[in-house]
């Protein structure tokens, strides 16, 4: 299988999911704990970038997604979501509340206030998601 981790890097995460100590991995595979550290840490680092890298992906194949913006009221956003969805002829599969709900347990929101942007999109499979990462920055690199 491919993937982005290094054989040793699989090795180290094996043995952390059995709950083994960093200390405990170093004696295992003769080298030092802080050797372990760097090799975690930078496997850790692949995984979220690789996460992310799905996340937008699912997001620029979305059926459709709005902006949310830092300081703005979440139950704004359904409405932005349908009006949205209507205008590419998309339907939302969910109701108001099922929206917010989703929003105050996956979006970095606060109070009702969104605490930074993001973008709430509704993937080929009409799930919610929620990505940080906005597709204007994207196209953005792409200009360069």
């Amino acid at each position: 299988m491919k993937t982005f981790l290094t054989e040793q890097q699989i090795r180290i995460l094996r043995l952390r999911a059995k709950g083994l100590k960093q200390s405990e991995i170093a004696e295992i595979l003769g080298t030092s704990r802080a050797n372990i550290s760097i090799l975690e840490k930078r496997a850790l680092e692949k995984i979220e970038k690789a996460k992310n890298t799905l996340l937008l992906w699912e997001q620029i194949n979305s059926k459709v997604a709005i902006e949310v913006k830092k300081g703005e009221d979440i139950f704004r956003v359904p409405d932005k979501l349908f009006e949205k969805a209507d205008e590419v002829g998309i339907r939302v599969p969910y109701t108001t509340a099922e929206i917010i709900a989703f929003l105050v347990e996956n979006a970095p929101i606060e109070d009702r206030i969104a605490k930074k942007d993001f973008v709430l999109f509704l993937d080929t499979q009409d799930r919610l998601k929620v990505s940080e990462h906005l597709l204007e920055e994207l196209e953005e690199i792409g200009k360069d």
